[in-house]
């Protein structure tokens, strides 16, 4: 049995690799295509009143006179292996430009993405269980996902900022001043809260439906603790869980655009929204083609958690 369950499903993870690269093949020719057909980056980058050769100039600096298929292969090629070129507006690689608006990104979407998750998995736990915190957390829920976000981030700063003092407003920690904690805190508060609303919803449903299953009927009828009990339930729903988790993994990189711009956090979302507004198509290839890079990786991850704690999955692969 042991060796059944160290086998690894080989053809499976073959056919793993060739999506992945396909897929991310496929993100750099959709923004090659976007910022190719649907506007010209030199015309975008002088305006409407720029003379038909000062257009020209540009596109010849910018390599945008090649041939069409010519461009679309070296633009995959490269982006296949994490070379983006050099950002046109800001003059630097796009990589680089890249990682250095993560770092503040992940400083507060990542704790929050992980705050967010545990509070919705316990929350969803214990809506399916007691019917009183059924009504509350639903409740709960649909006020959270039916307010706009920009509400809920200005409710948040006036609220815990303004009135209360216990948060600084504005800035981040490169700017000096407070401790970066007192920075992270509140926008990471305020992420965790709009991933809450909809993904306690889910987690309920989920765990309705392991709580409804025959066998633990069975369990209950032989005396079992509902503790153990319990734990049966955790474990069949591990996979929808770690799906889930799976799916959040792309938000987490990109960051929320209304939380940077509100709290003046100079991240990947801020960063991408400029880049578009620029034309600067290496920038907005970069971010693309790496965050569907993380998604890839992150969901063949949960993929292989839940294969390694379901053998239900695992005798699928087998058979």
């Amino acid at each position: 049995m042991s060796s059944r369950r160290a086998s690894i499903p080989w053809p499976a993870v073959l056919r793993r690799l060739v999506v992945a690269a396909a897929s991310l093949a496929l993100v750099a020719a959709l923004v090659f295509v976007t910022f190719e057909w649907l506007a010209d980056p030199a015309a975008l980058r002088l305006g409407r009143g720029a003379s038909q050769e000062a257009r020209e100039a540009l596109r010849a600096a910018m390599g945008l006179d090649r041939s069409f298929g010519t461009r679309l292969l070296e633009h995959v090629v490269r982006a296949m292996t994490f070379d983006f070129g050099v950002s046109q507006v800001r003059g630097g690689p796009a990589g680089p430009l890249m990682l250095q608006a993560l770092g503040p990104t992940l400083a507060y979407a990542l704790p929050g993405w992980l705050l967010g998750t545990a509070a919705a998995v316990f929350g969803g736990l214990a809506a399916a269980r007691r019917r009183r915190a059924d009504r509350a957390l639903l409740a709960l829920s649909t006020a959270v996902i039916s307010t706009s976000s920009v509400i809920v981030v200005v409710l948040a700063q006036h609220v815990l900022a303004h009135r209360l003092g216990w948060f600084p407003v504005l800035g981040w920690p490169l700017a000096g001043g407070a401790s970066p904690l007192a920075y992270v805190m509140l926008p990471a508060l305020v992420w965790a809260l709009l991933q809450w609303g909809p993904d306690v919803r889910h987690y309920r449903a989920v765990f309705e439906r392991e709580l409804a299953a025959p066998h633990l009927d069975g369990l209950r009828g032989r005396g079992v603790p509902e503790r153990r009990v319990e734990r049966h339930v955790l474990r069949a729903a591990v996979g929808p869980i770690v799906a889930r988790i799976g799916q959040r993994l792309s938000h987490v990189v990109v960051g929320s655009v209304v939380i940077e711009e509100l709290f003046n956090i100079s991240g990947l979302g801020a960063l991408l929204v400029a880049a578009i507004h620029e034309a600067d198509a290496a920038l907005v290839q970069a971010i693309a083609v790496a965050t569907a890079a993380v998604t890839i990786a992150g969901q063949a991850l949960c993929d292989g958690v839940v294969w390694l704690v379901d053998p239900r999955v695992r005798r699928r692969d087998v058979a």
